[in-house]
């Protein structure tokens, strides 16, 4: 099997039934300063990372549609260990599109404005998240001038050029394809816009803001993924949110009803008329409390299973039989002062994870430069000899 039927024989499979089942060899993605690293500890260079991708800029683990409005995909990692392509995002725009604009620059420290018009202050080398100091979104009044950019006439422009190339090279891809990524959500919209504290506010006080910001943004998301589906045969509809933090929900369950319920079931229907029938979510922190939630709308599944936020696997799949699960590994086991006893510990979970089924196994986010590239080889052929040994029966 190629990528793409690896990923969907896992996700459609039935209980623990590996009949026509191939578990994918897969990982998330990397920091581009856990490359650089690995160069310099026997990593063999096939092609340098880009000197204007700081150490703090993701490279993807999967195929790149179109570069210049996607990240960049690993060439390097792939090879050596022999692993699959990744769930590919499609080239999308979610932003306004307004013009990137740097207000002060000096020897450390960054202040921009973003493409959505969130003005951001970072170091140079982006190796933390941006603070926001500033959000276009605070009142009715900013949000009706910020919503015109989002009507349905701004859809042709948003598609990568070149479309009936595009669209003709993927007819016979061998990779996996979702719609949706970052702030590409119900929460993780709103919040993009309007900054976390403004927009927990709102639920409070202005309920019928968010209301007219999600129903405004899936509006224009199901005409937008509508387009392209029309062209393009989608393996996977994702809604990101990062809706957690360590210690839990960032919003109530009553809020989570009200507030993001109705536009995940608007999705999740319109996701079933255009014949896709694999629908997750992405969120980091501790998420069991928001799974039960989730599946209440039809999402099927949820990636990457933030370890250090406390999520249990075996504990979501016993409450959660049918839940397809990606993720999980706890990429602190490869950590410099880590070992390989620490990764055989976790190794042990994932291969009671595959037993259960509906489960892809890889690191719980991308892969960070505090792990070293010895304790990821041992982890990284490790884990392929797990999957062999499952791919055979």
């Amino acid at each position: 099997m190629n990528s793409r039927e690896k990923f969907l024989s896992v996700m459609r499979m039935k209980n623990n039934n590996y009949s026509g089942v191939e578990i994918p060899k897969v990982e998330f993605g990397y920091w581009a300063g856990t490359i650089r690293r690995w160069f310099k500890e026997g990593l063999p260079l096939v092609a340098p990372i880009q000197d204007n991708y700081s150490d703090g800029i993701a490279i993807m683990a999967n195929k790149n549609i179109y570069g210049e409005m996607e990240k960049a995909g690993d060439v390097n990692v792939q090879p050596i260990f022999g692993l699959d392509q990744y769930l590919t995002k499609f080239p999308v725009d979610y932003s306004p599109m307004f013009k990137k604009e740097i207000l002060n620059k000096d020897d450390t420290n960054i202040t921009y404005k973003d493409e959505f018009g969130v003005t951001n202050k970072s170091t140079i080398n982006i190796t933390s998240l941006p603070m926001e100091i500033d959000n276009p979104v605070k009142d009715w009044k900013s949000w009706l001038d910020y919503k015109q950019y989002y009507s349905l006439g701004t859809i042709p422009k948003r598609l990568p050029p070149n479309w009936d190339n595009i669209v003709d090279k993927l007819k016979n891809r061998d990779f996996p394809i979702r719609l949706g990524g970052t702030n590409g959500g119900f929460l993780g919209f709103p919040r993009q816009i309007m900054g976390v504290t403004r927009y927990m506010m709102a639920l409070i006080d202005s309920p019928e803001l968010i209301h007219d910001i999600n129903s405004t943004f899936c509006n224009f998301l199901i005409a937008y993924y509508g387009r392209i589906c029309q062209d393009v045969e989608i393996d996977c509809i994702l809604i990101w949110e990062d809706m957690a933090y360590k210690s839990g929900s960032l919003i109530s369950p009553a809020h989570y009803r009200e507030f993001l319920t109705p536009y995940y079931k608007k999705m999740v229907n319109f996701a079933k008329e255009a014949g896709v029938d694999i629908i997750i979510t992405d969120s980091d922190g501790y998420v069991e409390e928001l799974i039960p939630l989730i599946i209440e709308t039809g999402v099927t599944g949820m990636y990457p299973f933030e370890r250090a936020a406390g999520n249990d696997l075996l504990r979501i799949r016993e409450a959660y039989p049918d839940f397809k699960i990606m993720g999980g590994f706890d990429k602190r086991t490869m950590f410099a002062g880590g070992g390989k006893a620490a990764i055989d510990k976790e190794l042990a979970i994932i291969k009671e994870m595959l037993k259960k089924g509906r489960y892809i196994p890889h690191t719980d986010h991308f892969v960070s430069e505090d792990c070293t590239y010895e304790n990821f080889t041992y982890y990284r052929n490790r884990l392929n000899e797990i999957i062999d040994e499952f791919n055979k029966n």
